[in-house]
């Protein structure tokens, strides 16, 4: 996977997840809207599919999926924040 399929996995993951937060404090307030239980729950999968496949393709996004299948230690395989990562 490339640099540029690696940073568009993550600005999608970046906007679901910030829709995700938006809608999770919209929640707070307004518990009994089915419409947006159903979006967040649509955006989750979405979130979930969408970091299964960077683990996948780059490794572990963040140190909790580091070992997950029983991979090898990969967390340092990443670039590095000087190497282009940010």
């Amino acid at each position: 996977m490339g640099m540029s399929e690696r940073n568009t996995l993550l600005q999608q993951i970046g906007r679901i997840s910030f829709t995700m937060d938006d809608l999770r404090l919209f929640l707070d307030t307004h518990p009994d809207c089915s419409a947006a239980l159903i979006r967040f729950n649509e955006l989750a999968r979405e979130r979930e599919h969408l970091v299964k496949h960077y683990n996948e393709a780059c490794g572990p996004m963040n140190f909790y999926d580091n070992n997950e299948c029983n991979q090898a230690w990969r967390w340092v395989d990443a670039p590095w924040p000087w190497e282009g990562a940010c």
